[in-house]
């Protein structure tokens, strides 16, 4: 018989074998996936940081700020750094301010949010378009211009001086 362990993110328990051992703690392979992608976002995050910034590290604030965002909002790693990087590279004439940290993110987070959404349903909409049927379908429309009788109907007209008045 198997030994079950207890992955200490979902709390199902799992066969000894097939589940993923990772810092003495076993976790089902779903979490220890999601557990791997999230410290990669978070090293990600650091990074865009020390990037934006010009800095080697992240100030002790800027640490500070990232952990309460992900405690108190629920924020993800990855969505601080989308939130960055459109509110100081996609919307202009933001500059990044050393003093601030990152106390940026709650303000625009939704803002950012809904802007890679629509960006993506775009995204999504334009790939179903089958580009070669709608270049097939091309239609030439020649235009007249239209008589306008009334065009120049005060060209020769003579113009009255005020002063004369």
């Amino acid at each position: 018989m198997a030994r079950k362990v207890k992955c200490p993110e979902c709390g199902t328990f799992n066969d000894k074998e097939s589940a993923v051992c990772h810092n003495s703690k076993y976790y089902c392979k779903v979490c220890y996936e999601n557990k791997m992608r999230e410290s990669q976002d978070y090293k990600d995050l650091i990074a865009y940081i020390c990037e934006l910034y010009q800095i080697d590290a992240p100030t002790g604030w800027m640490l500070k700020q990232i952990k309460d965002f992900k405690e108190q909002f629920n924020y993800t790693y990855r969505g601080m750094k989308t939130t960055l990087h459109y509110f100081y590279e996609i919307q202009e004439g933001n500059d990044v301010a050393d003093s601030m940290g990152i106390g940026i993110v709650p303000f625009v987070y939704d803002e950012a949010k809904k802007f890679y959404i629509d960006k993506k349903a775009v995204k999504d909409s334009v790939s179903d378009c089958d580009i070669d049927k709608m270049q097939n379908n091309k239609r030439i429309i020649k235009m007249r211009k239209p008589n306008r009788p009334d065009e120049n109907k005060y060209k020769d007209m003579a113009l009255i001086d005020i002063e004369k008045l």
